[in-house]
C-alpha cells in the first residue's frame, strides 16, 4: 500500500477548504435568493410579498385583461410581461430543485457525471432566470403597467455564474463509475 506524502494531504486539505467555501457561498446565495426582493407590481403592493414564492404566485394567477392594474394599459404587452416574468421566476424555482440535490458537487473531491450535468443545468436555470425577469420589468413598464424590480435576478445571476463555472472546474474531478473501476464485478 502507497501512503500519500505529507504533500499530498496538504493540498487535498487545501482543495477541500477552497471548494468547502465555494459550495458553502452557493448555498448561501440559493437561501438569500428566495428572501430577497424579486419583481413586482405596484398595484399588488401588500397583497403579496416580493420574495420569491410570493412573487411567483402573484404572478401565476395575475391577469391583465382584469383591470386590477388601471387603466390606459397595453394589455397584450402587460400579458407578455407578466408571462415572461413567471417564467423567469419559474426558472430559478428549477435551478433551486436542481441546486439543492448538486451543490455539495462543489465541495466533493470526486464528482458523478450525472451529478455534474445536474448541477451544470441548476447553475444555467439561475443565470438565464435574470435576463427574463428583467425584460420582463421592461416589458411590463412599456406596456403601462407600474413594477419595480428588486436585486433577486442579480443574486440568481451570481448564483449560476458560480455554479456553471464550478460545474466546469469539477470535470477535471470526475470519477468512473463503478463497473470501469472494478470490471471483475460485471459478469
Amino acid at each position: 500500500m502507497i501512503l500519500p506524502t505529507e504533500e499530498a494531504l496538504q493540498r487535498r486539505r487545501r482543495g477541500y477548504q477552497r471548494r468547502g467555501a465555494v459550495c458553502a457561498l452557493v448555498f448561501a446565495l440559493m437561501v438569500v435568493g428566495t428572501l430577497v426582493p424579486h419583481i413586482g407590481v405596484k398595484a399588488a403592493d401588500g397583497l403579496f410579498g416580493r420574495s420569491l414564492f410570493p412573487a411567483s404566485y402573484f404572478f401565476l394567477f395575475a391577469d391583465a385583461g382584469s383591470g386590477g392594474f388601471g387603466p390606459g394599459i397595453e394589455v397584450l404587452g402587460a400579458s407578455a410581461g407578466l408571462n415572461l416574468a413567471y417564467y423567469g421566476l419559474s426558472m430559478q424555482h428549477l435551478g433551486l430543485l436542481f441546486g439543492v440535490f448538486t451543490f455539495w458537487s462543489l465541495a466533493a473531491e470526486s464528482v458523478g457525471r450525472w451529478t455534474r450535468r445536474g448541477l451544470m443545468l441548476a447553475g444555467w436555470l439561475f443565470a438565464l432566470s435574470a435576463p427574463m425577469v428583467m425584460t420582463a420589468y421592461r416589458i411590463l413598464e412599456g406596456a403601462g403597467v407600474d413594477s419595480h424590480l428588486g436585486w433577486g435576478w442579480a443574486v440568481s445571476l451570481v448564483t449560476g455564474a458560480i455554479m456553471i463555472i464550478g460545474g466546469r472546474v469539477a470535470r477535471a474531478r470526475l470519477d468512473s463509475t463503478w463497473y470501469w473501476a472494478r470490471p471483475e464485478w460485471i459478469g
